[in-house]
């Protein structure tokens, strides 16, 4: 296996404690050595790798890595890019990566041990056939070390963008050309394209694993911003290669090294297996977490795959969690319940052509133990347009890193409803319950990033579910629910936070000022507001203010004069007042007018319906 991973971007997000890319090789007495990074860095660039004995659970870090972010500036900071041990040796290897202090250089290290400094070194080969020989990589050149790693000669080089030593035949390389993929039988002296599929050398997931048949070549590529798996039939030449597999996620692969033909493939949470070397595959197991590694142990069952809190040891007949991490606290303040905490929202309701303004508050407010022995914080939550005071129980599940609200009337096990999952990552869909009572509705984790609030740039995840109905939710890091939208035929309700009390500390404005109270002060002339938005499809909203009560009219009219439809005509009271228009479905695109009259007052504005 050739574990390319690339660092071209230099910035990183701050992640708690994690695994990331798993693999394995066995020691001379059949026992498994799995390696992985663990850290805080997603992609395990700047984490340091791990050896694990899997019979003596014994860990060993084996190669340092760390970042020093300050002012989006690398100080201090080392990264591992690729690595590579020696043929049937457990002990000895190659490391290479950067390392960022006054300057930024490349380096190349046996056993972690710095033995050669350049621009930037990114890959690392090992021959098969004569171990001594290591070759590096900087994209531009390859560079020779005859002595197994130590020494690296300056007469040692040959321009040739180098990814992949052939297991099969040292003399073969393979590289890229201009994106496409090249191989030379001469060591890089001379070289012809193979594969014209794109090739992005700068993003992450490009590996190379070879068939123990000596002919079959598994290619792990990003292509078009797609994961792909190309497999050549012949030894990797020209006309061989074929795209067999294609994901929007990384994928990873672990190729039996005494079974020919034999692939196994992990997307998401699912692992595949191949029986006629990755040109088709079946589902063979599914995992309860998103995978970001995968060994398969020779001449068993076994097979061993990583997320990103758990390593897994899978037979055809069990998955047992081998090494766990802890669920980190953090996460937890996406959603912080702590007896005091105090949230206001504002709510925009409308149901055509009604449209309304309220307040709507959460407080915890105690905790209290429930009839099935478990501790939950009572929430009390209110409308400032309606008199009764709603009750809910929540906990926090810790040891899951789950929200659970607890249902009397629900036959769920402990009476309880998933209402979060903080081990959800973006693209899953979750069963919950915040929106359907006891059944739970599949939501997908549809968007995660950063975001202003109350002058601070904090984390978001957003959660979207739709089918007859729309509902969605965002989550901010440090202050719990941001917005919630349910949308339904003619009509949807939208929750802003306004402000909020957490852990002792005020954000925003927390006071009750009913937005209809503010809203609703009487004007003291008439107009007509601009509708919002315009242009506008398939709806925009039309306001405008009465300093007396009046007999109104708001009426839509084509650019030809022609009427096209009375959105109002009833008595109102002085104020202020709207309506959403929502387009019928034959109309075209093009200018239109909507007039206003109130008594003797009338006042047109133009707006755009764009199809």
């Amino acid at each position: 296996m050739k574990n390319l991973l690339l660092f071209f971007v230099l910035c990183i997000s701050v992640f708690p404690q994690q695994f990331s890319r798993l693999n394995g090789l066995e020691d001379p007495q059949g026992n498994t050595i799995l390696l992985y990074s663990y850290g805080i860095d997603n992609s395990g660039r700047f984490s340091p790798v791990y050896k694990y004995n899997v019979d003596s659970e014994i860990e060993t870090k084996i190669m340092d890595a760390y970042s020093n972010v300050i002012d989006t500036s690398y100080t201090n900071s080392k990264t591992i890019g690729d690595y590579e041990f020696f043929p049937s040796d457990v002990n000895n290897f190659i490391n290479v990566g950067l390392i960022f202090d006054a300057t930024t250089q490349g380096y190349a290290a046996r056993n972690d041990t710095i033995t050669y400094t350049d621009w930037g070194i990114f890959f690392v080969d090992i021959s098969k056939q004569r171990p001594n020989q290591v070759y590096v990589s900087d994209f531009h050149k390859v560079i020779r070390s005859f002595d197994g790693g130590d020494t690296y000669p300056a007469d040692s080089t040959i321009d040739f963008e180098f990814l992949s030593v052939a297991d099969f035949d040292e003399r073969v390389f393979f590289g890229t050309d201009n994106n496409r993929l090249i191989k030379s039988e001469d060591q890089g002296i001379t070289s012809s394209v193979v594969d014209t599929s794109d090739i992005q050398t700068s993003m992450p997931g490009l590996e190379f694993y070879y068939d123990i048949n000596q002919f079959h070549i598994y290619r792990l590529n990003r292509s078009n911003g797609k994961f792909t798996l190309n497999v050549s039939n012949n030894r990797g030449n020209a006309f061989s290669w074929t795209k067999t597999y294609e994901s929007d996620t990384q994928i990873f692969i672990t190729a039996d090294s005494t079974q020919s033909g034999v692939l196994y493939l992990a997307d998401g949470r699912r692992i595949y297996k191949s029986t006629n070397n990755g040109y088709t595959f079946n589902e063979y197991n599914s995992l309860p977490s998103k995978l970001v590694g995968i060994y398969k142990k020779p001449n068993s069952e076994i097979i061993y795959a990583a997320s990103k809190n758990m390593i897994f040891k899978i037979t055809p007949d069990s998955v047992l969690v081998i090494k766990s991490l802890p669920i980190p606290e953090d996460v937890f303040s996406f959603y912080p319940l702590s007896v005091g905490n105090y949230w206001v929202y504002n709510v925009f309701d409308w149901s055509y052509p009604y449209y309304s303004h309220y307040i709507y508050t959460r407080k915890v407010v105690s905790k209290e133990i429930l009839s099935n022995s478990k501790e939950y914080f009572v929430i009390e939550e209110t409308e400032n347009n309606y008199p009764a005071i709603f009750t809910v129980f929540e906990r926090v599940d810790s040891m899951n890193g789950k929200i659970l609200r607890y249902e009397e009337n629900c036959s769920t096990p402990d009476n309880e409803i998933i209402i979060e999952d903080f081990m959800a990552e973006v693209g899953d869909s979750i069963l919950i319950g915040r929106f359907s009572h006891c059944s739970g509705i599949l939501s997908l984790f549809e968007q995660e990033g950063t975001m202003d609030i109350f002058s601070q740039v904090k984390n978001y995840r957003n959660f979207r579910y739709d089918y007859l109905q729309s509902f969605g939710h965002r989550l901010v890091q440090g202050f719990g629910i941001h917005s919630i939208s349910v949308s339904y035929d003619f009509g949807n309700t939208g929750y802003t936070l306004k402000g909020c009390i957490v852990n002792g500390i005020v954000y925003g404005d927390t006071t009750l000022t009913d937005v209809d109270d503010e809203l609703n002060s009487l004007p003291t002339e008439y107009k007509l507001e601009q509708n919002y938005p315009n242009p506008f499809n398939p709806s925009t909203k039309i306001s405008w203010q009465l300093p007396v009560s009046s007999w109104v009219t708001v009426k839509i009219f084509d650019a030809l004069g022609r009427e096209v439809e009375t959105l109002v005509n009833e008595y109102q009271h002085a104020g202020n007042h709207s309506t959403l228009y929502i387009v019928n479905s034959t109309l075209p695109s093009g200018i239109y007018f909507y007039r206003l009259k109130a008594g003797d007052y009338v006042e047109t504005k133009k707006m755009l319906l764009l199809k």
